[in-house]
Protein backbone atom coordinates (compact mmCIF):
# COMPACT_ATOMS: atom_id res chain seq x y z
CA UNK A 1 0.00 0.00 0.00
CA UNK A 2 1.27 3.43 -1.10
CA UNK A 3 1.85 5.70 2.24
CA UNK A 4 0.05 8.67 2.17
CA UNK A 5 2.94 11.69 3.13
CA UNK A 6 1.89 14.23 5.42
CA UNK A 7 3.08 17.27 7.14
CA UNK A 8 2.35 18.55 10.58
CA UNK A 9 2.83 22.65 11.15
CA UNK A 10 3.24 23.68 14.44
CA UNK A 11 4.72 20.15 15.04
CA UNK A 12 6.30 20.85 18.82
CA UNK A 13 2.81 22.62 20.87
CA UNK A 14 1.04 19.79 22.89
CA UNK A 15 -1.20 19.31 19.99
CA UNK A 16 1.48 19.03 17.80
CA UNK A 17 3.27 16.32 19.78
CA UNK A 18 -0.10 14.84 20.12
CA UNK A 19 -0.66 14.21 16.32
CA UNK A 20 3.13 12.77 16.10
CA UNK A 21 2.45 9.76 18.84
CA UNK A 22 -0.72 8.79 16.82
CA UNK A 23 0.46 9.34 13.66
CA UNK A 24 3.43 6.84 14.86
CA UNK A 25 0.77 3.89 15.35
CA UNK A 26 -0.30 5.03 11.33
CA UNK A 27 1.19 2.10 9.24
CA UNK A 28 -0.40 3.95 5.85
CA UNK A 29 1.13 7.53 6.60
CA UNK A 30 4.43 8.59 6.56
CA UNK A 31 5.26 11.94 8.49
CA UNK A 32 7.55 13.41 6.07
CA UNK A 33 7.39 17.62 6.89
CA UNK A 34 7.54 19.47 10.40
CA UNK A 35 7.72 22.64 10.59
CA UNK A 36 7.62 24.81 14.00
CA UNK A 37 8.73 28.50 14.21
CA UNK A 38 10.45 28.41 17.69
CA UNK A 39 12.43 25.36 16.29
CA UNK A 40 13.58 26.21 12.56
CA UNK A 41 17.02 24.40 12.10
CA UNK A 42 16.35 21.56 15.03
CA UNK A 43 15.32 18.21 14.78
CA UNK A 44 12.64 16.34 15.66
CA UNK A 45 14.72 13.59 17.63
CA UNK A 46 16.71 16.42 19.50
CA UNK A 47 13.73 18.94 20.00
CA UNK A 48 10.84 16.43 21.29
CA UNK A 49 12.03 12.55 21.24
CA UNK A 50 12.92 9.48 18.96
CA UNK A 51 9.82 8.05 16.82
CA UNK A 52 10.53 3.88 15.61
CA UNK A 53 8.30 4.84 12.57
CA UNK A 54 8.72 8.81 12.13
CA UNK A 55 12.30 9.43 10.93
CA UNK A 56 14.90 12.28 12.07
CA UNK A 57 13.62 15.39 10.05
CA UNK A 58 14.72 19.13 10.22
CA UNK A 59 12.04 21.57 11.16
CA UNK A 60 11.33 24.07 8.42
CA UNK A 61 9.46 27.29 8.08
CA UNK A 62 5.99 26.34 7.26
CA UNK A 63 5.87 27.99 3.58
CA UNK A 64 7.62 25.43 2.68
CA UNK A 65 5.26 22.80 2.81
CA UNK A 66 4.14 24.18 -0.34
CA UNK A 67 7.04 22.69 -2.25
CA UNK A 68 6.82 19.54 -0.79
CA UNK A 69 4.78 16.55 -2.25
CA UNK A 70 2.20 16.22 0.32
CA UNK A 71 -0.87 14.33 0.38
CA UNK A 72 -2.38 16.30 3.69
CA UNK A 73 -1.24 19.03 5.96
CA UNK A 74 -2.25 19.06 9.42
CA UNK A 75 -1.95 22.66 11.07
CA UNK A 76 -1.91 22.83 14.87
CA UNK A 77 -1.26 26.67 15.01
CA UNK A 78 -2.66 29.46 16.32
CA UNK A 79 -5.61 31.19 14.95
CA UNK A 80 -4.71 34.11 12.19
CA UNK A 81 -2.03 32.10 10.57
CA UNK A 82 -3.14 29.21 8.14
CA UNK A 83 -5.39 31.18 6.08
CA UNK A 84 -2.18 32.42 4.71
CA UNK A 85 -1.19 29.15 3.68
CA UNK A 86 -3.78 26.86 2.74
CA UNK A 87 -4.73 28.76 -0.66
CA UNK A 88 -1.69 27.38 -1.83
CA UNK A 89 -1.87 24.24 -0.54
CA UNK A 90 -4.95 23.51 -1.75
CA UNK A 91 -4.41 24.80 -5.49
CA UNK A 92 -1.48 22.09 -5.32
CA UNK A 93 -4.28 19.24 -4.48
CA UNK A 94 -2.94 19.38 -1.15
CA UNK A 95 -5.79 18.06 1.80
CA UNK A 96 -5.62 20.06 4.75
CA UNK A 97 -7.28 19.43 7.90
CA UNK A 98 -6.57 22.76 10.71
CA UNK A 99 -7.00 22.67 14.14
CA UNK A 100 -7.09 26.12 14.41
CA UNK A 101 -9.82 28.58 14.17
CA UNK A 102 -9.00 29.97 10.43
CA UNK A 103 -11.71 28.20 8.96
CA UNK A 104 -14.40 27.63 11.19
CA UNK A 105 -17.21 29.92 10.09
CA UNK A 106 -18.78 29.85 7.30
CA UNK A 107 -18.85 33.59 7.46
CA UNK A 108 -16.23 36.09 7.74
CA UNK A 109 -18.27 38.46 9.29
CA UNK A 110 -18.57 35.99 12.77
CA UNK A 111 -14.52 35.44 11.94
CA UNK A 112 -14.08 39.31 12.79
CA UNK A 113 -16.73 39.54 15.54
CA UNK A 114 -14.90 36.93 17.28
CA UNK A 115 -11.21 37.37 15.77
CA UNK A 116 -11.30 41.57 15.64
CA UNK A 117 -9.34 41.10 12.07
CA UNK A 118 -10.53 40.78 8.68
CA UNK A 119 -10.45 37.15 7.28
CA UNK A 120 -7.37 37.12 4.32
CA UNK A 121 -9.31 33.97 2.64
CA UNK A 122 -12.78 34.74 2.56
CA UNK A 123 -13.06 32.38 -0.50
CA UNK A 124 -12.82 29.33 1.66
CA UNK A 125 -14.97 29.42 4.09
CA UNK A 126 -18.32 28.12 3.07
CA UNK A 127 -15.74 25.18 1.34
CA UNK A 128 -14.48 23.86 4.95
CA UNK A 129 -16.31 21.23 6.34
CA UNK A 130 -16.73 21.69 10.32
CA UNK A 131 -14.26 18.35 11.70
CA UNK A 132 -16.90 16.71 13.81
CA UNK A 133 -16.65 13.67 12.78
CA UNK A 134 -20.60 12.16 14.71
CA UNK A 135 -22.58 14.86 12.99
CA UNK A 136 -20.50 15.93 9.55
CA UNK A 137 -18.85 12.25 8.79
CA UNK A 138 -20.17 12.42 5.00
CA UNK A 139 -18.89 15.28 4.27
CA UNK A 140 -15.82 15.45 5.62
CA UNK A 141 -14.77 11.73 3.42
CA UNK A 142 -15.45 13.83 0.64
CA UNK A 143 -13.27 17.34 2.13
CA UNK A 144 -10.12 19.08 0.76
CA UNK A 145 -10.41 21.34 3.73
CA UNK A 146 -11.32 20.18 7.19
CA UNK A 147 -12.31 23.03 10.25
CA UNK A 148 -11.64 20.45 13.49
CA UNK A 149 -13.44 22.29 16.15
CA UNK A 150 -12.05 23.54 19.50
CA UNK A 151 -11.93 21.54 22.33
CA UNK A 152 -14.94 23.71 24.23
CA UNK A 153 -17.58 23.65 21.03
CA UNK A 154 -16.47 19.76 20.63
CA UNK A 155 -17.64 18.70 24.30
CA UNK A 156 -20.76 21.28 23.87
CA UNK A 157 -22.10 20.55 20.47
CA UNK A 158 -21.97 16.74 21.17
CA UNK A 159 -23.74 17.39 24.65
CA UNK A 160 -26.57 19.42 23.11
CA UNK A 161 -27.25 17.99 19.73
CA UNK A 162 -29.24 15.05 20.45
CA UNK A 163 -31.91 17.36 22.47
CA UNK A 164 -31.73 20.40 19.67
CA UNK A 165 -35.56 19.12 18.60
CA UNK A 166 -36.37 19.17 22.25
CA UNK A 167 -35.85 22.44 23.53
CA UNK A 168 -37.19 25.84 23.36
CA UNK A 169 -35.61 27.65 19.56
CA UNK A 170 -34.82 30.74 21.51
CA UNK A 171 -34.25 29.44 24.99
CA UNK A 172 -31.34 30.01 26.94
CA UNK A 173 -28.47 27.35 26.54
CA UNK A 174 -26.01 27.73 29.73
CA UNK A 175 -22.37 26.38 29.09
CA UNK A 176 -20.67 25.82 32.54
CA UNK A 177 -17.51 24.73 31.16
CA UNK A 178 -13.75 24.19 32.88
CA UNK A 179 -10.46 22.76 31.28
CA UNK A 180 -7.05 22.11 32.20
CA UNK A 181 -3.95 24.16 31.31
CA UNK A 182 -2.95 22.19 28.52
CA UNK A 183 -5.42 24.24 26.44
CA UNK A 184 -3.88 27.87 26.91
CA UNK A 185 -0.60 26.09 25.13
CA UNK A 186 2.77 25.64 25.87
CA UNK A 187 3.95 28.78 26.08
CA UNK A 188 1.68 30.28 29.01
CA UNK A 189 1.88 27.24 30.53
CA UNK A 190 5.73 27.51 30.54
CA UNK A 191 5.21 30.81 31.68
CA UNK A 192 4.18 30.06 34.64
CA UNK A 193 0.33 29.45 34.74
CA UNK A 194 1.08 25.91 35.81
CA UNK A 195 2.47 27.91 39.09
CA UNK A 196 -0.57 30.10 39.10
CA UNK A 197 -3.19 27.82 39.17
CA UNK A 198 -1.88 24.97 41.40
CA UNK A 199 -4.55 24.66 44.17
CA UNK A 200 -6.60 27.18 42.47
CA UNK A 201 -9.51 27.37 40.70
CA UNK A 202 -10.86 30.31 38.50
CA UNK A 203 -13.05 31.98 35.77
CA UNK A 204 -11.19 33.37 32.87
CA UNK A 205 -12.87 35.20 29.55
CA UNK A 206 -16.23 35.74 32.02
CA UNK A 207 -17.16 38.48 29.29
CA UNK A 208 -16.92 36.81 26.12
CA UNK A 209 -15.14 34.01 25.00
CA UNK A 210 -14.58 33.09 21.40
CA UNK A 211 -15.70 30.15 21.37
CA UNK A 212 -19.19 31.04 22.16
CA UNK A 213 -19.36 32.18 18.55
CA UNK A 214 -18.54 28.95 17.34
CA UNK A 215 -21.18 27.24 19.45
CA UNK A 216 -23.55 29.53 18.11
CA UNK A 217 -23.14 29.39 14.79
CA UNK A 218 -23.31 25.58 14.36
CA UNK A 219 -26.32 25.29 16.76
CA UNK A 220 -27.44 28.57 14.19
CA UNK A 221 -26.71 26.39 11.13
CA UNK A 222 -28.52 23.15 12.43
CA UNK A 223 -31.37 24.47 14.40
CA UNK A 224 -32.39 27.00 12.20
CA UNK A 225 -32.54 29.86 15.28
CA UNK A 226 -30.41 31.65 17.65
CA UNK A 227 -30.48 30.02 21.19
CA UNK A 228 -29.03 32.68 23.74
CA UNK A 229 -25.42 30.77 25.11
CA UNK A 230 -24.41 31.87 28.35
CA UNK A 231 -20.91 30.46 28.32
CA UNK A 232 -18.23 30.34 31.08
CA UNK A 233 -15.41 28.87 31.24
CA UNK A 234 -12.95 27.67 34.02
CA UNK A 235 -9.64 27.01 34.62
CA UNK A 236 -8.78 23.43 36.95
CA UNK A 237 -5.54 22.55 38.09
CA UNK A 238 -5.07 19.59 36.27
CA UNK A 239 -2.94 19.59 33.43
CA UNK A 240 -5.33 18.09 30.70
CA UNK A 241 -9.01 16.88 30.60
CA UNK A 242 -12.31 19.28 30.04
CA UNK A 243 -15.05 19.13 31.51
CA UNK A 244 -18.58 20.86 30.59
CA UNK A 245 -21.88 20.84 32.34
CA UNK A 246 -24.92 21.75 30.17
CA UNK A 247 -28.35 23.60 31.31
CA UNK A 248 -30.87 22.96 28.78
CA UNK A 249 -34.67 24.05 29.41
CA UNK A 250 -36.75 21.34 27.88
CA UNK A 251 -40.36 21.15 25.69
CA UNK A 252 -41.33 18.24 27.33
CA UNK A 253 -40.23 16.85 30.47
CA UNK A 254 -42.18 13.74 30.24
CA UNK A 255 -39.26 12.51 27.25
CA UNK A 256 -36.50 9.33 28.11
CA UNK A 257 -34.03 11.77 27.62
CA UNK A 258 -31.68 8.94 28.44
CA UNK A 259 -33.15 6.48 25.68
CA UNK A 260 -32.82 9.91 23.08
CA UNK A 261 -28.89 10.11 23.91
CA UNK A 262 -28.12 5.90 24.05
CA UNK A 263 -30.28 5.73 20.87
CA UNK A 264 -28.58 9.32 18.98
CA UNK A 265 -24.93 7.99 19.50
CA UNK A 266 -25.72 3.97 19.86
CA UNK A 267 -23.58 3.74 16.42
CA UNK A 268 -20.07 5.93 17.41
CA UNK A 269 -17.48 4.24 19.21
CA UNK A 270 -15.99 7.27 20.86
CA UNK A 271 -19.14 8.86 22.42
CA UNK A 272 -20.28 6.80 25.76
CA UNK A 273 -23.81 7.34 27.13
CA UNK A 274 -23.11 6.38 30.76
CA UNK A 275 -25.95 5.06 32.38
CA UNK A 276 -28.61 6.12 34.55
CA UNK A 277 -27.52 7.74 37.45
CA UNK A 278 -23.34 8.02 36.55
CA UNK A 279 -21.75 11.00 35.99
CA UNK A 280 -18.35 11.49 33.48
CA UNK A 281 -14.77 11.57 34.97
CA UNK A 282 -11.99 13.63 33.31
CA UNK A 283 -9.40 10.82 34.46
CA UNK A 284 -11.84 8.41 32.28
CA UNK A 285 -11.44 9.83 29.39
CA UNK A 286 -7.46 11.09 29.56
CA UNK A 287 -5.35 10.25 26.77
CA UNK A 288 -8.59 8.34 24.80
CA UNK A 289 -10.60 9.71 21.98
CA UNK A 290 -13.48 9.01 24.11
CA UNK A 291 -16.62 11.31 25.02
CA UNK A 292 -18.47 10.58 28.03
CA UNK A 293 -22.18 12.03 28.09
CA UNK A 294 -24.56 11.79 31.38
CA UNK A 295 -27.95 13.56 31.14
CA UNK A 296 -30.10 14.24 34.69
CA UNK A 297 -33.86 15.77 34.37
CA UNK A 298 -35.35 17.59 36.72
CA UNK A 299 -38.68 19.18 35.68
CA UNK A 300 -38.08 21.01 32.90
CA UNK A 301 -34.20 21.79 32.99
CA UNK A 302 -32.05 18.83 31.67
CA UNK A 303 -28.54 18.80 32.77
CA UNK A 304 -25.99 16.92 30.50
CA UNK A 305 -22.15 16.35 31.59
CA UNK A 306 -19.54 15.71 29.25
CA UNK A 307 -16.03 14.72 29.26
CA UNK A 308 -13.23 14.71 26.83
CA UNK A 309 -9.38 15.39 26.52
CA UNK A 310 -8.83 19.00 25.50
CA UNK A 311 -5.74 17.58 23.66
CA UNK A 312 -7.27 14.63 21.75
CA UNK A 313 -10.99 13.98 21.02
CA UNK A 314 -10.80 17.95 21.87
CA UNK A 315 -7.87 18.12 19.52
CA UNK A 316 -5.72 15.56 17.92
CA UNK A 317 -7.49 12.50 17.89
CA UNK A 318 -10.15 14.01 16.57
CA UNK A 319 -7.94 15.30 13.23
CA UNK A 320 -6.92 11.59 12.84
CA UNK A 321 -10.69 11.08 13.02
CA UNK A 322 -10.92 12.96 10.58
CA UNK A 323 -7.80 11.82 8.33
CA UNK A 324 -9.20 8.56 8.52
CA UNK A 325 -12.18 9.25 7.15
CA UNK A 326 -10.23 11.48 4.21
CA UNK A 327 -8.21 8.65 3.14
CA UNK A 328 -10.49 6.05 3.29
CA UNK A 329 -9.22 3.95 6.04
CA UNK A 330 -11.12 2.78 9.34
CA UNK A 331 -12.30 5.60 11.28
CA UNK A 332 -10.96 3.88 14.61
CA UNK A 333 -7.57 3.58 12.89
CA UNK A 334 -4.47 4.55 15.24
CA UNK A 335 -7.16 5.56 17.58
CA UNK A 336 -7.85 1.72 18.78
CA UNK A 337 -4.77 1.44 20.69
CA UNK A 338 -5.76 5.16 22.94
Amino acid sequence: MKKSKVGIIGATGYVGVELLNLLEHQSDIEVSFLSSSSSIGETLYEKIKPFSNIKNQEFFPADLAIEEDLDYVFFATQHNFSMDIVPSLLRKKIKVIDLSADFRFSDPNLWLQAYEDQHRAPELLKKSVYGLPELERDKIKNADLVAVPGCYPTASILGIIPVLNHIEKNSQIILDVKSGISGAGRQMVENGMSDEIQDNFKAYSPDFHRHQTEILHFLEKQLGASPEIIFTPHLIPIFRGEYVTCYLKIKDKEENFQEIYENFYQKEKFVRVLSKGTVPEIKKVQHTNFCDISVFKKENILTVHVAIDNLLKGAASQAIQCLNLMSGVSEDSGLNLL
